[in-house]
């Protein structure tokens, strides 16, 4: 296969001497030659890609048909594709080999095919495309899918227990302080104002019936003695 310089020459295209000097200019930058025969030296894409058709006989595909698959997009990276001056479009499995389907402003790079063959361990499959059109598609493409919207999921739902730091005992009900008498005053820390709630506790017990004050009296005698 002819390289993309000797094709731009014979197609009148680039001179022979701006066609080396841009191999130089590519080989320095590292940079794509399709790239500096165009942005610098001005060759005019649209017929340096049909000179390329006629040449390799790669299809040519019309952006405005370009459709990306996003598994494709994933596949090789957004440097990669500004680097190498390709698009990926489609990644498919054919028996047990996995195919990816690019469109390059250059066709003939067979370095960059080698790269991508290496990246992705995929086999190659080339189309022709305009570079500026390249350019355009990877920007939209890969801005596509890292804004996709993707649904987080649900936090579980956490249950989290508070403890009371205090006991206000004129808010208890009856069933809750037949559980709290059976707590033993001496399992609590140290309180100034433990005397005074249970103080408090006893005036409820006696007010709801729960004892009478002979048979209170009776129970704090015996825990004295």
């Amino acid at each position: 296969m002819k390289t993309l310089a000797e094709i731009a020459i014979e197609a009148g295209l680039v001179t022979k001497d701006n066609a080396v000097k841009a191999g130089r200019i590519a080989a320095q930058r590292q940079e794509p030659l399709v790239h500096v025969l165009i942005r610098e030296l001005g060759v005019d894409e649209v017929a340096l890609i049909g000179a390329l058709r006629k040449q390799t006989r790669v299809p040519l595909i019309d952006p405005a048909d370009v459709q990306v698959d996003p598994d494709a997009l994933r596949a090789v990276s957004k440097d990669v594709c500004y680097r190498l001056r390709v698009l990926p479009l489609q990644v498919a499995t054919e028996g047990q080999t996995r195919v990816l389907r690019i469109a390059m402003a250059d066709p003939t790079d067979a370095s960059a095919i080698l790269e991508l063959e290496h990246i992705t361990h995929c086999e190659i499959e080339v189309t022709a495309l305009p570079l500026s059109a390249i350019e355009e598609l990877v920007e939209k493409g890969y801005k596509a899918i890292s804004t996709a919207v993707v649904p987080r999921p649900r936090p579980k739902s956490v249950v989290t227990r508070k403890t009371p730091l205090a006991i206000d005992v004129a808010t208890l009900t009856e069933s809750e302080i037949s559980v709290t008498a059976q707590i033993p005053l001496t399992s609590m820390a140290p309180d100034p104002g433990v005397e005074a709630k249970f103080a408090a506790l006893c005036q409820l017990l006696v007010k709801k019936g729960v004892v009478t004050e002979a048979e209170l009296l009776e129970a704090l005698k015996k825990s004295d003695s």
